[in-house]
């Protein structure tokens, strides 16, 4: 035998814990005041009332029991809470209409309270963008931590280099020519010697303006590269500690719907 067609959605009775999903995914549940507690006729005096009242008086006054859930109930609570278990959050905040509409076809039939613990997680879709913004600020962090790390080796990188070409100044090897030709004059009997070592200091001369601006280029290149991440930078908003407790506000929502089920089942 097929299966019947799904119930049209119905609004449920605690519609005013249930947030529209045709609205703005920002839209939050709004809290509404608890409803009096009924007291225990028992808790209202301070003697035994128990040989005061008749048999089916005491019955009703002192059982609590909840009202046993039928099979095909039952069922349909096995199926939405394998169907909760078997999801993840980013496939629940997308579509549970599945869900939902199981709901809708028990909803008549179960207590309030196991209602209230269920409607929320059929209406996971309207925590679809808030689920998203937190795990997409979560993989942001994470990339700019990876980027601040690979800045700081670039900042040392550039340190190094910046002080490659400090060393390669001009006036070292300037000083060292003066004090060679006036060694010269002076020592006119090491006068080969000397004029090897000034042939060589020349060398270094004329060799360093080409070293110089290879040594520059090098600097330059590494000066972009930190330039270019930095830009990369992205600014995101609030903290890894309030993205993840958003998450697990979401979560929290599915569990207590299955604890919820569980409860009942186990009846």
């Amino acid at each position: 035998m097929p299966p019947p067609p799904p119930s049209p959605p119905v609004q449920l009775e605690t519609s005013n814990r249930t947030p529209s999903v045709a609205g703005s995914h920002n839209v939050e549940e709004e809290e509404q005041p608890a409803a009096p507690a009924i007291p225990v006729l028992a808790d209202l005096f301070s003697f035994d009332i128990k040989d005061y009242l008749d048999e089916e008086t005491e019955e009703d006054t002192t059982s609590k029991a909840l009202a046993p859930l039928s099979d095909d109930v039952k069922k349909t609570l096995e199926d939405i809470s394998h169907r909760l278990e078997g999801s993840s959050l980013d496939n629940l905040v997308v579509d549970c209409g599945s869900i939902r509409t199981r709901l809708h076809e028990v909803q008549a039939l179960i207590p309030d309270e196991l209602a209230d613990a269920l409607t929320p997680v059929v209406y996971l879709e309207q925590h679809q963008f808030k689920l998203e913004k937190a795990k997409q600020r979560l993989a942001d962090r994470r990339e700019r931590k990876d980027i601040e790390a690979t800045i700081q080796a670039n900042r040392h990188l550039v340190h190094e280099e910046k002080s490659k070409l400090d060393q390669l100044s001009e006036g070292p090897i300037k000083s060292n020519i003066d004090r060679l030709e006036a060694r010269k004059i002076e020592l006119l009997a090491q006068l080969q010697e000397c004029n090897a070592e000034l042939d060589l200091e020349h060398k270094k001369l004329a060799d360093l303006r080409q070293i110089v601006e290879e040594q520059k280029a090098r600097l330059k290149s590494a000066i972009k590269n930190v330039a270019d991440m930095t830009k990369s930078l992205k600014v995101i908003p609030g903290t890894d500690i309030q993205d993840a407790q958003a998450i697990e506000e979401v979560e929290q929502i599915r569990q207590m719907a299955l604890s919820a089920i569980q409860r009942y089942l186990s009846q």
